[in-house]
């Protein structure tokens, strides 16, 4: 059994990693009632209430290490924004660190919850911990989503304050190519919706990351090349975009939605148009 599953290229890691998504749902909701009990217990004390209090943080002890060990799993594979994936493991090994803390402290406030220094530390630490949830939260929320995942269905007024800055600079330095150019008026923004979430700066999802031009145009170990210019029909790509939505290896992938038939021919047409990025054209290969 054992050579079935190294010839099959079975691993635990590979196997266990993808669970944090299911498990990281537990720290968050356990630590949130935690939070919700103990303001109750604040505003009506009694021991059921704090009995119950010291329940749920014992609970989010342990899920929380669980999901910080699975985290730190699927974090192996190195199809990540490595900065981002460090701040999300810190926080992560934050909360956990501060839950079990809090979890201490609360075992040793009540049978003495007179103590002020000591209920003052714990209800410091129980903010804390909720706030390095958030954060978190949000940057695992970046890894899988992109960025940009809070703000992608805001109102153009609030995404419009959001992204002024960063459109401002983009503006200075492509002022020559935002006069008429194809790719940033019509590949680029269809990439953006449908494959940068895991192709893009933050995760590169079997090592490709189809915002950098040379990323895009690279041959990877099995020989293959996203983008070959010129040649759509060789281009990995289009491939896989064309496969039928059964096809475990149809891209965007199961959930996420599909290329439209008019963005997919626009992507056709770019790359048999040589496949230009941002102006800059790509020599056939």
């Amino acid at each position: 059994m054992e050579g079935v599953l190294i010839a099959a290229g079975f691993s635990w890691p590979n196997f266990l990693g993808p669970f944090h998504v299911v498990m990281l749902h537990y720290p968050i909701g356990f630590l949130t009632l935690a939070v919700v009990l103990e303001l109750w217990a604040i505003r009506r004390p009694s021991d059921a209430a704090r009995q119950v209090v010291g329940l749920v943080l014992g609970l989010t002890v342990w899920v929380s290490w669980l999901a910080v060990v699975l985290g730190f799993l699927q974090g192996l594979h190195g199809e990540f924004d490595p900065r981002v994936l460090l701040i999300h493991k810190l926080s992560g090994l934050a909360v956990a660190t501060l839950a079990t803390v809090t979890w201490l402290l609360h075992r040793r406030l009540y049978p003495n919850p007179d103590r002020l220094a000591l209920r003052r530390t714990y209800h410091g630490l129980l903010l804390l911990s909720l706030g390095f949830l958030m954060v978190a939260g949000h940057q695992g929320g970046s890894l899988t989503h992109g960025s940009k995942f809070l703000t992608a269905g805001a109102p153009h007024s609030v995404s419009g304050l959001i992204g002024h800055a960063e459109a401002a600079s983009s503006a200075s330095v492509n002022v020559g190519t935002l006069v008429h150019d194809p790719y940033l008026e019509h590949i680029q923004p269809v990439l953006e919706r449908k494959c940068y979430s895991c192709h893009g700066e933050e995760k590169q999802k079997g090592h490709l990351r189809l915002d950098v031009r040379e990323s895009a145009l690279a041959t990877n170990e099995d020989g293959k090349t996203a983008i070959v210019p010129g040649d759509p029909m060789r281009s990995e790509a289009v491939r896989l975009i064309l496969l039928p939505r059964e096809d475990e290896d149809a891209m965007p992938p199961e959930g996420k939605e599909p290329l439209t038939p008019e963005e997919t021919l626009a992507v056709v047409h770019w790359i048999q148009g040589g496949a230009p990025f941002g102006g800059v054209p790509t020599p056939a290969k």
